[in-house]
């Protein structure tokens, strides 16, 4: 697979066994920042009675598309454009929006959009599922939490590990309400917030 990260290799499957819960048959999922697709094959092989909608921003979209192509299954859809700064959804709601590693790869404003964005794409009951790490009351959850926030920001300033109080203040703002925040391995969590 072109552009194979390790990290999700080794996520994939703990994320999938809460999928499995939180997700009913017949459900259209979105996936905001696919990347190369590794989650959306992998969720789409295991779940066949679901469609998945990858997507990214249109300088990504290409190793996505050829990665989806070599390797997904029937029930994943084309991958489409989704620019988070450009705001533009597509028209058709879906049972679950799915950010994985996005909320602390971007600056706030990008994040805002896709929480804002993402409750204007849900149906009735819909979630919104983010994974990845969070801060609590301010505080980083372990020291490795604390030293990664340092690296994305040595990248890239505005990017950083968000505060979990900020995120569910912008979902309750949007019309979504927290359901769940399960801890996961490697010091991540799944926020689900149900429209």
């Amino acid at each position: 697979m072109e552009r194979f990260s390790q990290a999700a290799d080794n996520n994939k499957t703990p994320i999938l066994a809460v999928l499995t819960e939180w997700l009913a048959d017949g459900a259209r999922v979105l996936e905001v920042g696919s990347g190369a697709g590794q989650h959306a094959v992998h969720m789409a092989q295991a779940l066949p009675r679901i469609t998945w909608q990858p997507s990214d921003c249109s300088d990504v979209l290409p190793v996505l598309i050829n990665n989806v192509s070599a390797y997904g299954s029937r029930n994943i859809l084309s991958p489409i454009s989704l620019d988070l700064g450009l705001n533009q959804w597509p028209s058709e709601p879906v049972a679950c929006v799915y950010a994985a590693n996005v909320m602390h790869s971007v600056n706030l404003v990008l994040g805002e959009n896709l929480i804002r964005g993402a409750a204007k794409s849900l149906t009735e009951g819909g979630l919104l599922v983010l994974y990845g790490p969070y801060k609590y009351s301010g505080a980083f959850t372990t020291p490795s939490n604390a030293d990664f926030d340092q690296w994305l920001k040595a990248r890239d300033r505005q990017s950083g590990i968000r505060d979990f109080e900020w995120v569910c203040e912008l979902a309750t703002d949007a019309g979504l309400a927290l359901v769940e925040d399960r801890s996961m391995p490697a010091n991540n969590q799944m926020l689900a917030f149900r429209r």
